[in-house]
């Protein structure tokens, strides 16, 4: 069996313990190291809107402002991967009812609607990785949302 392995271009790791703002630093550093690596327009704005819906459901759902949340960036050559870990084995799952007048529960649809790729990687004793990749270009991807 061969194994093929893309190579890494960058990579960013943070820790977020300060959970009043936790999701406005994770945006902050998103937009930030994207910016530094050459990302720019929609590519960017849209990892960082799946930065927020992913911190918030691990601060909200998963930690319930206690314990650490962890993100972490890698790029890729075309496209990145962007991962939020908390400590709780809880899936982040799309919720069944309708909310038509509800603020909530549609976090994670929007997530797999504008990446290329989702996932949840659970580890008893480790807690679990929710994360998503991103292509750089549309092009590369059949099933991208059409963007005026």
């Amino acid at each position: 069996m061969t194994v093929f392995s893309r190579p890494i271009l960058h990579t960013f790791e943070s820790a977020l313990t300060e959970h009043d703002s936790s999701v406005r630093t994770a945006r902050h550093q998103v937009r930030h190291q994207l910016s530094a690596w050459g990302w720019g327009g929609d590519r960017v704005d849209d990892l960082v809107l799946i930065t927020s819906e992913l911190v918030t459901n691990a601060v909200v759902h998963a930690c319930h402002g206690s314990g650490e949340v962890r993100l972490y960036l890698q790029e890729f050559a075309g496209d990145c991967r962007l991962e939020v870990w908390d400590p709780r084995f809880d899936l982040p799952l799309r919720d069944r009812r309708p909310r038509r007048f509800s603020e909530g529960g549609r976090g994670i649809e929007l997530v797999r609607e504008l990446a290329f790729d989702f996932g949840v990687v659970i580890r008893r004793g480790t807690g679990k990785r929710v994360w998503v990749r991103v292509l750089l270009d549309d092009h590369q991807n059949p099933y991208a949302p059409h963007r005026s």
